[in-house]
């Protein structure tokens, strides 16, 4: 059984309860007139500081760590420049909040899906761990529970409503990495823990919810708020997997 972390446990909880809160939202905002702009508010109203909260927390860890590094005059370079890195990036994304057009949106989404979602997944299923560059690759891989809150923030889109090249290629993205997920799902069932297999329902029925209330995500901006909060999520998840990883791992 794979031995769970306390950040683990405390990144999966505020998943499922921001999994929640969104899935009610889109809801009533879809399925009650009363609350027809209920989701557009809460995206601007709630959403928007929470990434602000986000990025301070990440801020935060980052300089924890990379303080705790230097006290034990521990000799992991890579992880002190990511620490330093990460803290950089934080603080100005703090001071500088993201409000991205469409096209920087799908940008974003692109960079995601390659840097996580890929290189998560792949790392289960390609058969080049062996060569130099595949270590240090794998190195920096998420695990598989960070890919799920990429992949859940990747649903969160208007799903073709938007006949736009950009709407194309951001549901050719998820649909390309919820294909490889599944088929990780079937050849290697293994690879799940029960925290992973607990996301992986709420990634499902967050699809399921997400294609009911596709018309209210259609009037939301495409990379909402809401989706920023979980692609935010899911580095902080990344971040602590690397900067708290056993130095046997």
């Amino acid at each position: 059984m794979k031995k769970i972390n306390p950040y683990q446990m405390a990144l999966s909880s505020l998943f499922f309860v921001l999994f929640v809160i969104t899935a009610l939202a889109l809801l009533c905002a879809t399925f009650s007139s009363s609350f027809a702009q209920f989701f557009s508010i809460l995206n601007q109203g709630f959403y928007q500081p929470l990434v602000f909260v986000f990025c301070l927390c990440g801020a935060v860890v980052s300089l924890m760590s990379l303080i705790r590094s230097v006290w034990r005059k521990e000799r992991a370079l890579v992880a002190k420049i990511v620490a330093l890195i990460s803290c950089g990036f934080f603080s100005y994304l703090c001071l500088h909040p993201l409000t991205p057009s469409p096209l920087e949106g799908f940008l974003l989404s692109l960079f995601f899906f390659i840097a996580f979602v890929v290189l998560g997944l792949g790392r289960f299923l390609l058969k080049w761990q062996e060569t130099p560059l595949a270590q240090a690759l794998l190195f920096f891989a998420p695990s598989l529970n960070t890919c799920l809150f990429f992949l859940f923030a990747l649903g969160l889109q208007s799903y073709l409503l938007d006949s736009s090249w950009l709407a194309l290629g951001d549901f050719s993205l998820f649909c390309l990495g919820l294909v490889w997920l599944l088929y990780l799902l079937a050849k290697r069932p293994h690879c799940f823990g029960l925290y992973e297999y607990t996301n992986l329902w709420v990634l499902g029925v967050g699809i399921l919810v997400f294609l009911l209330s596709a018309h209210t995500l259609f009037q939301a901006e495409r990379c909402s708020q809401a989706r920023l909060a979980f692609y935010v999520l899911g580095v902080l998840s990344w971040l602590m997997e690397l900067m708290f990883r056993p130095k046997n791992a």
